[in-house]
This record gives structure tokens, sequence and C-alpha cells, in this order.
């Protein structure tokens, strides 16, 4: 594994070290490190692990509350986990002052905030409570506000930045363009939760007259611990204090899964857990940083064969966006259909062929199809307000 710094390696070994020892002794993980006596040997935590560790959790075995937070994910069960309160909101206050030191935000901010906030799942309510911290103000109308209601409150209070998912984001201006009304012009972009394509961002930065752009990353387990400046470097993001970043199994590249250490959870200890996503450590200026690629790839089983979906990109491409939706044909087996924003018609028939190239299917397979659809009949999933590349519905 490579690592992000501490400030020197001895601090990090150390710092490594206690936390491990503050994990292996808390309820939730005494069976996943049974077997380990040192951190270096310790398995990589997922998110099936954490969901095995949480079971049979309780709030009545608490002696003060807890911050529960969802993650949006793709596990089949919704995981709910504890953070402490106290140490939930140092943490924000360390990305506040980051946020503030790289100029993101300042007293003069207004951001229009359309993330999510559904049940549990609550970036939209994060991002309130960071912008106060940075003394901005914020208009929060979240992902689940009617878009006449998002471009009124843009007219009424002028905005400077825009803040939200990628796929939200979109949907918004296509119903600027779509309803004859002029786009509010909001010259800052705030993204997170998914990666912004380079046609989504033209057309965002088109749509809103958008100069500058910056994204955030992190996840409902960890928290948001890391900060892109995504108009000078795209994808490379600066990491706060007192988290720790390794990556596993790195290629020749130096690119592999992105696994963290957050040692401001020690109430309910988060060591060595995987982000589910592909990164590599970085330098910039002196100053060790991580370059995301993009999503780990999701697998499946198809026909009795296991795939991913890393290839459909490379199938769709020329397309503004794309989502694989599996079901059953009539036949009552496995079908896949690969749903894409494309406006070239023609380009239909290539596309199928390359998918079923892909999915090893003959060319007039009923088991495969091409469906040229509008971004709003992408999925999106209600809670995160992110459009899955990948959508089962078999059940």
């Amino acid at each position: 594994m490579s690592h992000d710094a501490c400030s020197t390696a001895e601090e990090r070994e150390r710092v490594m070290a206690q936390t491990f020892e503050i994990a292996r002794a808390h309820p939730f993980w005494r069976s996943f490190y049974r077997a380990c006596g040192d951190w270096r040997g310790t398995p990589v935590c997922h998110k099936s692990d954490l969901l095995a560790a949480l079971d049979g959790f309780s709030l009545s075995g608490e002696a003060r509350g807890v911050y529960l937070v969802r993650s949006g994910g793709s596990t089949n069960a919704p995981l709910i986990f504890p953070v402490d309160i106290a140490e939930n909101l140092a943490q924000r206050q360390a990305l506040a002052e980051c946020l503030t030191a790289r100029g993101v935000f300042t007293p003069r901010s207004v951001v229009l905030n359309i993330f999510s906030y559904s049940g549990l799942y609550r970036t939209a309510a994060i991002i309130d409570d960071v912008l106060e911290r940075c003394h901005a103000t914020t208009l929060p109308l979240s992902s689940q506000a009617p878009y006449g209601d998002m471009h009124a409150a843009a007219e009424l209070f002028q905005p400077t930045h825009l803040a939200g998912t990628p796929s939200i984001l979109t949907l918004f201006a296509g119903w600027c363009e779509e309803s004859g009304r002029a786009a509010p012009h909001i010259p800052q972009l705030l993204y997170a939760g998914e990666l912004l394509r380079d046609s989504v961002r033209e057309r965002l930065c088109r749509t809103f007259g958008i100069r500058q752009i910056w994204s955030l990353y992190g996840g409902a387990e960890t928290g948001i611990w890391a900060v892109c400046n995504a108009s000078e470097t795209p994808g490379v993001f600066t990491v706060l204090p007192q988290v720790l970043v390794e990556i596993d199994s790195a290629d020749e590249e130096g690119f592999g899964e992105i696994v963290v250490t957050n040692t401001w959870r020690k109430r309910f200890p988060l060591f060595r857990y995987s982000q589910g996503d592909v990164g590599r450590i970085v330098m910039r200026d002196g100053e060790r940083m991580l370059e995301i690629r993009g999503r780990r790839p999701r697998s499946f089983r198809f026909h009795e064969i296991t795939y991913d979906d890393s290839g459909f990109a490379a199938v769709a491409e020329g397309c503004a966006a794309w989502q694989a939706v599996l079901d059953f044909g009539a036949d009552g087996c496995d079908r896949l259909g690969l749903h894409v924003v494309c406006d070239d018609v023609a380009a239909l028939a290539a596309i199928g062929e390359r998918l079923c190239r892909h999915m090893k299917q003959a060319k007039d397979s009923k088991a495969v199809y091409v469906r040229a659809v509008n971004l709003a009949d992408l999925r999106i999933d209600p809670t995160t307000g992110k459009t899955a590349t990948l959508v089962d519905l078999r059940r």
C-alpha cells in the first residue's frame, strides 16, 4: 500500500498504530480484528464489513446522543452509521477552515444549495452547516424542491455559488432551457457525489455562466474530508488533517483502491475503510494530494457470466450520459438495456453493435438492447440525488 503523509513516516506509523488499538478495542470491531496483532496486518474494511459490525447496534446502549447518517451506496441494505456529535462538528469546523483558507467561500458568498436532504441522507444539511461556519449565506432549497422554486430563489437572492450533485445540477439546467426562462447567472459551482463529465461541465458553464468550479469528496461514513479546485486541478484533492489515505493494490501508474482512516472518529472508529473509488497519491507544489479516477467497477451476473460496469463508458462513447439497466425479458431470462442520452440517431446502431460484442451476444440477440432517452429519463436515486451507472431491477 502507498500512503498519504501525516508530517513524517514516523508520525504516520504512530497514528495508525494508535488508531488501530482504538478500533480493535471497540465492540463493533473485536471480531473483525480478532486475529490481527498489528495494524499492518489488518484487512481493508468494506461496506459489507461495516454492515456486519453494526448488526445489533442500538441507541438504547448509548449514554449520550449520536449523529446518525445514511450511506447512499449500492448495497441492498441501507447503512446507518453513528457518529459522535462533537467529533462530527470538529471535522466540519476543520473543513470550513480549509474552504475559507482556499477562498472557496467568503462571508459574502451566497450559495444556492440543491444537494439532497432525504431521510437520514442529509448532504444538504451538512453543506448548510459548513457554509454557516464559513460565515456565508445558504439558500437551503435541496434537490427535492421544484425547479421553479430554485429558479425563483436564484432570481431573488443572486447567489454567487450553485451547489449540488452533477445529476441534479444538469436536470436544473435542462429545466431552465426547456422552460424558456433565462437561467440565473451564478459564477461559481460546488459539486460532490459524482464525477463531473466534460460534457456536463461544459453544459453547466454555458447555462449558468460558471467561471470557477470546486469539488468536495468523502462519504457518509467518513464525512467530507477532501477539497478540490476543479478549475485548476480537476480530480486532485487536498486532504484534511487527521485523515490518512492509503492506496491498496496500486497498478503501475499508482492507481488503486482508496482506503481512509479517519482519526476524528474515536467513539465509533473507522479504520482502513474502502471508499469504493480508485485513486493515487500525487505531488503538487510540494503537497501530497489525492487524485481520484472514479468508482471501483461494480460487478454483476448476466447469463451466468460475471461482468462489471467499467466497459459501458466505451460502449456509449459520444453520448452525453448513459445508464445500464438489468431486468428480465419476456422469456424470463436476463436482459440488459443501455439507456443513452444521444442526439445522433445514426450512432445508435454502432452503439448496439459494441454492446453486443461487449456482452458476448449475437447481433440479433433479444438479451441486450440500446434505447435513446432524455436525461430526465435516467433513474436518479431519490435519496442521494445521484444517477446510478447500473440499475438492477431483477428480483
